[in-house]
């Protein structure tokens, strides 16, 4: 959007505020707000100064950073009257990209795709989330039972189709909302977008879920797994190349209706899913969602309809790659960017992996060493000794964002080691 169309967007809506808002390396938004005119006089082109060392993005000693905002990401808020946002890329004092700015670690890898001659990338996210009254969840739907609830047992309906309404209102094509397999647990849908739209839809659909629940006393989480008994919180994402408007994972002739391509791109996935699933499940809370018996993956496989296999094949005519590793804990920029290199990757080296469509939670085994099926890392420290361990995603992410990330990591895990919790008590008090 061009400066002159903001400014009259803002004077038609009479927007008296601005958030600019950006994602830190581990996934959290931040933002801050500024008056309109401000905004526009001064912060627009220049953008504004801020703390770095306060988000964990640099040490005290080079603390300075600058976010510029990105004018083609102004939207008003539909849930406010006067207040619109705006995204900002990070930069350095010299005014270069900040190598561990997640949204300049995505531009990057959306560039190698198309050095590749991929010219569009699509990718529609999967949100899952609870919607919890009062702080407490409510078991008045069996488990099991509660997938496509219809609107009479479904509470938590208008509350879901105000926010599809609003996401509407900011543009975003919904494909569909409705209740998911957990008790009180949902997911709104949308079309395919760009890369990097998607990347900011992730964001702001976390931001504007618990903004339009605060409207309804109703608090939100899109924790992994917050209820041990209950379906974790996915974050799936769909994705397919093209090149020319041609969909380059398609091939008719194929039993699966997927190109070669495709499967190399596959197997670059799950080649380096080890040290993906760092990134894509990035928290200790998130190794609780991955283990069977709740249709989360736990090992590197891929098949056509198969819900038990880390990549999936839909049913639909334009065909596209599902990955069902994530979780919304994580950072959709470096998520995104792993991916698109993982993949790279697989069609550099035609990394090929077989499918699997027999129900992996049910083999023994013997069965799973005969498929030659291998596990996901069951625990945020195996999943960052990957990472650590991948040299392709250290190079295509960047050194300082990848060695920030785990310092961050480990240092979570110490807090969460050195914490005495009920369980302690349980098993150990009277030992």
């Amino acid at each position: 959007m061009k400066k002159r169309e903001m400014d009259r967007t803002i004077r038609y809506r009479e927007i008296q505020w601005i958030q600019v808002h950006f994602t830190d390396l581990l996934g959290r938004l931040r933002v801050s707000y500024f008056p309109s005119k401000e905004f526009m006089e001064d912060v627009l082109n220049t953008g504004f100064n801020f703390d770095g060392s306060s988000i964990g993005f640099v040490d005290v000693g080079k603390s300075d950073l600058i976010a510029i905002p990105d004018k083609n990401t102004f939207l008003p808020l539909p849930h406010e009257k006067n207040e619109a946002r705006i995204i900002a890329n990070i930069f350095d004092n010299f005014l270069k990209p900040f190598l561990a700015c997640p949204r300049y670690i995505l531009k990057k890898a959306i560039k190698k795709m198309r050095r590749q001659g991929f010219d569009k990338i699509k990718i529609s996210p999967e949100m899952e989330f609870y919607v919890i009254e009062k702080m407490q969840q409510k078991y008045s739907i069996h488990r099991g039972s509660a997938y496509f609830l219809p609107s009479s047992l479904d509470e938590a309906k208008t509350y879901r189709k105000e926010l599809a309404d609003a996401l509407r209102k900011s543009g975003y094509p919904i494909k569909y909302h409705h209740h998911e397999v957990g008790r009180n647990q949902h997911e709104v849908e949308i079309k395919a977008l760009d890369a990097m739209e998607a990347s900011d839809f992730y964001m702001y659909f976390k931001y504007l879920a618990k903004e339009i629940a605060k409207l309804h006393n109703l608090t939100i989480t899109f924790m992994p797994k917050p209820f041990q008994d209950d379906a974790g919180n996915g974050a799936h994402m769909h994705i397919v190349l093209y090149k020319k408007d041609k969909n380059i994972f398609y091939n008719e002739n194929d039993e699966y209706n997927l190109s070669q391509t495709a499967r190399y791109f596959i197997g670059g996935i799950l080649e380096h899913a080890p040290a993906i699933t760092a990134i894509a499940n990035p928290t200790i809370n998130s190794y609780k969602r991955l283990i069977a018996g709740f249709e989360a993956p736990c090992y590197i496989s891929w098949g056509r309809y198969n819900r038990s296999s880390l990549i999936r094949i839909p049913a639909k005519k334009d065909i596209d790659i599902e990955i069902r590793i994530a979780d919304p804990a994580a950072n959709p920029y470096l998520l995104y960017a792993a991916v698109l290199h993982a993949g790279i990757d697989g069609i550099k080296k035609k990394i090929l992996y077989e499918p699997i469509e027999k129900n992996i939670y049910k083999m023994d085994e013997k069965e799973k060493r005969e498929y030659n099926i291998k596990k996901l890392p069951s625990s945020l420290s195996e999943a960052i000794d990957e990472l650590e361990n991948d040299e392709i995603l250290q190079k295509a992410i960047g050194k300082d964002a990848i060695e920030m990330f785990i310092k961050e990591k480990k240092k979570e895990m110490m807090k969460y080691a050195s914490r005495i919790t009920d369980l302690d008590y349980e098993f150990y008090f009277n030992c």
